[in-house]
C-alpha cells in the first residue's frame, strides 16, 4: 500500500513565542494562574460575629460620634420607663382578674345581662358598596322600605372614573334611593353607593378588602342588624341561603335554559304562599330574589304565581 503523498505544507494557524504589548491606559491585573503567597490572601476571622458582638463593636466605633453618650441616655432612660409600665400593667391585669372571679360567684352571667344598644349595633356608621350600573342593586331599594321602622338606610350616590354616565335604570334607581327620607328615631346606616365599572355585580368594603355579590351584602345586613330579615335562627335558614345562591346565579346565568331551570326552584319555594317559603311577611330571600329578577329582566317570564308575588313586591317599594 502506497503512502500518502504530502502535497504542501501549511503555515501554523496560531503563531508563538512573540509579545504582546499591553495598552497603557488599562489597569494591570496579576495572573490568576500563577501561584501566589500565602501573606497576599485576607485572612478570615476565627469566628462569625453574632448579632450581639456586632452590635457592641458598632457601639465602640461610635463611641467618637458627637451626641452619642446624650443619645444613649435618652436610650436608657426611655428602656427604664418601659419596664415600670410593664411592671404597672401586671399588676393592673392581676387585680382585674381577681375582682372578676369574686364578682362571678354573686352575679349573673354578662350574656344575660347584656341588651342590644339599638337595632343596628353591630353595623358601621357608614358602609361603601360598588355596584356595576349594567346590574344595579335593586335590593336597597326593597330594603330601605322593609326596615324603614328599624333602621334608616341612606344612600349617597358617587360616579367613578371608570363610569361616563348611567343607564336609563340604574339613574332611576340612583334617584330613588338618595331621595328616600328615614323615619326620625330610627338608626341611620349610611350607604356610599360608587357607580363602578367592576366584574360582579355588586361588592362591598367593611375593611380594604372587598366582597362580591349582591347576596353577600344583603348575608351581611341580615346578620349584622337585629331586625326581622336575620334568618340565622329560623328552621329553614339552609333553603334561605339556597334561594341567595340562586339569586345570584340567575344573574350570572347566560343562557335561556339556565334562567329556566332557577324560576321554576323560585316559583316552587313560592308555592300558593305569598311570601317564599311560605312566609307571612317579605324576607330576605324575596329580596334577593326580587332584584336578581328585575336585573337579568325576566320580569315577563314568570309563572302566574310568581308574577302576581313580583307586583307584590314593586308595591312594597313605590309605597
Amino acid at each position: 500500500m502506497k503512502s500518502p503523498v504530502k502535497m504542501y505544507n501549511l503555515k501554523p494557524i496560531v503563531e508563538q513565542g512573540f509579545t504582546v504589548e499591553l495598552p497603557k491606559c488599562m489597569y494591570k491585573l496579576s495572573n490568576i494562574h500563577e501561584k501566589r503567597s500565602t501573606e497576599e490572601h485576607v485572612s478570615s476571622p476565627a469566628r462569625n460575629l453574632d448579632i450581639f458582638d456586632q452590635v457592641k463593636q458598632f457601639l465602640k466605633n461610635c463611641q467618637d460620634i458627637p451626641g452619642m453618650a446624650e443619645l444613649e441616655a435618652k436610650q436608657h432612660n426611655i428602656l427604664e420607663q418601659l419596664a415600670e409600665l410593664k411592671k404597672q400593667i401586671s399588676s393592673l391585669r392581676q387585680n382585674l382578674s381577681i375582682q372578676s372571679d369574686e364578682n362571678s360567684k354573686n352575679t349573673i352571667p354578662v350574656m344575660q345581662c347584656i341588651k342590644p344598644i339599638s337595632n343596628a349595633n353591630l353595623l358601621p356608621d357608614t358602609l361603601v358598596v360598588n355596584s356595576n350600573p349594567s346590574n344595579p342593586p335593586y335590593s336597597l331599594e326593597l330594603l330601605q322600605r322593609l326596615l324603614q321602622k328599624q333602621i334608616g338606610l341612606t344612600v349617597t350616590s358617587y360616579l367613578h372614573s371608570s363610569v361616563s354616565s348611567l343607564p336609563e335604570e340604574s339613574s332611576k334607581l340612583k334617584d330613588s334611593l338618595v331621595n328616600f327620607k328615614p323615619l326620625t328615631g330610627v338608626p341611620v346606616i349610611n350607604i356610599s353607593l360608587i357607580w363602578k365599572n367592576i366584574n360582579s355585580n355588586a361588592e362591598f368594603l367593611i375593611t380594604h378588602t372587598p366582597i362580591s355579590g349582591e347576596v353577600n351584602l344583603l348575608r351581611f345586613l341580615s346578620r349584622s342588624a337585629n331586625t326581622n330579615l336575620n334568618y340565622d335562627a329560623e328552621a329553614n335558614s339552609f333553603e334561605i341561603d339556597s334561594l341567595l345562591d340562586q339569586s345570584y346565579l340567575l344573574v350570572r346565568s347566560k343562557t335561556k335554559v339556565e334562567r329556566a331551570g332557577i324560576l321554576q326552584t323560585f316559583n316552587q319555594s313560592l308555592g300558593k304562599a305569598e311570601w317564599l317559603l311560605g312566609k307571612k311577611q317579605a324576607g330576605i330571600a324575596d329580596v334577593a330574589v326580587y332584584s336578581a329578577i328585575k336585573q337579568a329582566a325576566v320580569a315577563n317570564q314568570l309563572s302566574a304565581n310568581l308574577a302576581k308575588w313580583y307586583q307584590r313586591c314593586c308595591v312594597l317599594v313605590a309605597a
